[in-house]
C-alpha cells in the first residue's frame, strides 16, 4: 500500500511540475460509469463458480489533466469520483495517448481505484457466503484500463474507456480460493480550460 501510495504522491508531483509546459491543460470530467465485481471460486486451480457479487450503473466526476509530446502523444492523469450501485470508488487513472488521426486518440494505462466503501461491499459478500467472520475486502486496487476519445472541439473531448483489475479485492481465509476483481466501463466527457 506504501508503494501505491508514493507512486500517486510522485504522479501528482510530477504532473504539476509539468504546468510550464506549452501542451499542458487541465479541467473537468464527468460520465456514465458501469461497475461490476465478479467472483471466481478455483480452490485448487479448477474454475468452480463464476458470480457476480456487486454490480451497478452510475456516474463519475472529477478532475483531468493532458499533456502533449510532439504530435502524437500525451499524459493523461484524472482524478474522479465514481458511484455505480453499491460501488463507490476514488480513482487515479493515468492513461498514455496515441493520436491515431488528428483528434481521434487511442489510450491505456494504469488505474489506481480506493473503494470508498469497502465495509458495504463485504457484508454483500458475507451475505452471499452466509459467513460473519471469515471475509474480508482490500479497499485498494489497482486495474489496467485502456479506450478511446475524440476531441470535438480544442476544450471539448469525449471517451470511453475499459480497466479490468489486476488485484483481488476479497481478503481473509477464503481469499486464497476466491478471486472478486472489479471491471468498469465508463463513457463521459471532459471539459478543458
Amino acid at each position: 500500500m506504501k508503494k501505491v501510495l508514493f507512486t500517486i504522491i510522485l504522479s501528482f508531483l510530477f504532473i504539476s511540475g509539468l504546468q510550464a509546459q506549452d501542451d499542458f491543460k487541465f479541467g473537468v470530467t464527468g460520465g456514465l460509469i458501469t461497475s461490476r465485481i465478479n467472483n471466481k471460486v478455483a480452490p485448487l486451480g479448477i474454475n468452480l463458480v463464476n458470480t457476480t457479487l456487486a454490480s451497478g450503473t452510475g456516474f463519475y466526476v472529477g478532475g483531468i489533466a493532458s499533456l502533449g509530446f510532439g504530435e502524437k502523444f500525451g499524459v493523461q492523469p484524472e482524478l474522479v469520483y465514481a458511484k455505480a450501485g453499491d460501488l463507490e470508488y476514488i480513482q487515479l487513472p493515468i492513461m498514455i495517448k496515441y493520436y491515431v488521426i488528428e483528434g481521434l486518440y487511442a489510450q491505456a494505462g494504469p488505474q489506481f481505484s480506493l473503494s470508498t466503501n469497502a465495509n458495504k461491499v463485504g457484508n454483500l459478500i458475507e451475505d452471499l457466503f452466509n459467513s460473519n467472520d471469515i471475509i474480508g475486502v482490500n479497499s485498494l486496487g489497482v486495474d489496467i484500463a485502456f479506450g478511446a476519445g475524440y476531441e470535438i472541439l480544442e476544450n471539448l473531448s469525449a471517451q470511453a474507456r475499459f480497466s479490468v483489475e489486476l488485484t483481488n479485492r476479497i481478503d481473509g481465509a477464503i481469499g486464497s480460493i476466491t478471486k472478486g476483481k472489479a471491471n468498469n466501463l465508463t463513457i463521459g466527457i471532459a471539459y478543458f480550460f
